[in-house]
């Protein structure tokens, strides 16, 4: 009899265990937008070359939206390109550039399809750990698009961006 009920008991772990590797826990919330190398850093990599800090901004997705993406999107003081315009809402306007228009520099997994989908999936050494998709610097630079953080030729990014709230702490998906 016990041997029945410890039995029935692994089906049901292992069940459980298949069904929630079917799950994929791709990223949804708009990530905040801070500056993750600290402000004065942003600050001194701009007054160095303010022109290749704003190339940085407008063509390099980890820049533009981990590492500098509040002086890149919102810090007014930072906007003085001369040949790059600055366009009414200027973080949409990168989402839309460097996330959602098809560009595979710029949409890919750094370790990999199988790495990811066990990552998104929570399969094999992903089982346990309570590190997501929404735990966006780590997603966002080792499996963006398996997480959904940006479009492909045959997926759409399931990350929903809003300036609005990627610049409110309060409103935005944390980033650790």
């Amino acid at each position: 009899m016990h041997k029945i009920i410890l039995i029935t008991a692994l089906i049901a772990l292992v069940s459980t265990e298949m069904t929630m590797q079917m799950i994929a826990y791709k990223a949804t919330k708009t990530p905040c937008c801070m500056d993750t190398l600290m402000p004065n850093v942003c600050k001194s990599l701009y007054n160095r070359d303010h022109e290749k800090f704003t190339k940085q901004c407008r063509t390099n997705p980890d820049f533009s939206f981990i590492q500098c993406c509040h002086s890149c999107h919102f810090n007014m003081d930072m906007f003085t390109s001369d040949t790059i315009p600055v366009p009414a809402d200027l973080y949409q306007h990168d989402v839309e550039e460097l996330l959602l228009r098809h560009h595979p520099q710029n949409c890919f997994d750094r370790h990999g399809t199988q790495f990811c989908e066990a990552f998104v999936t929570r399969s094999g050494m992903w089982g346990r750990k309570s590190l997501t998709c929404q735990h966006s610097v780590f997603a966002f630079r080792v499996c963006r698009k398996t997480c959904g953080f940006c479009a492909s030729v045959n997926k759409t990014a399931t990350v929903r961006y809003d300036s609005n709230l990627a610049k409110n702490p309060k409103a935005c998906e944390r980033l650790f």
